[in-house]
């Protein structure tokens, strides 16, 4: 009986080790997902609201995009005209979870509150999104953000 004793609390705490450490990485990932969506927002707000200049911004989404978003960030930035868009005051990612790897491409389901402020109002917008990050040279890029 005290065998099994040990055997027990031995396999406990290999368990609790494992789980700690595995809680470890995770985070360190969802921060980088975070930022990068982060610093996506922010760009293109920029761009639309011409506090920098469409170059500028094409040449700012290249360090965190890859191929496709890429390109349509890029096409969205040109054909833009200036007219009113919502202003994205705050964007709250409510949690990451990583769905699907394959190569280098990593697929994770992200919920995000937006607060927003309109010509009228401020109001609070909540999604869930795909979005795909291509792990290039040890760097995550974004390559694809879709509302699900």
């Amino acid at each position: 009986m005290k065998k099994y004793y040990h055997l027990l609390t031995c396999c406990a705490v290999i368990v609790i080790i494992i789980s700690i450490f595995s809680g470890f990485s995770n985070p360190v990932e969802e921060d980088i997902i975070k930022d990068i969506l982060e610093q996506r927002t922010s760009i293109m707000q920029k761009a639309f609201y011409n506090q920098i200049t469409k170059d500028k911004a094409e040449s700012e989404l290249e360090k965190i995009e890859t191929y496709p978003i890429i390109t349509e960030d890029i096409k969205q930035l040109r054909q833009w005209e200036n007219t009113q868009l919502d202003i994205v005051k705050n964007m709250n990612i409510t949690y990451i979870k990583s769905e699907k790897s394959l190569l280098e491409f990593t697929t994770y389901r992200v919920n995000i509150l937006w607060e927003m402020s309109g010509l009228s109002e401020e109001y609070f917008m909540e999604g869930d999104y795909h979005a795909v990050f291509k792990k290039i040279n040890n760097q995550y890029k974004l390559s694809c953000f879709d509302p699900i």
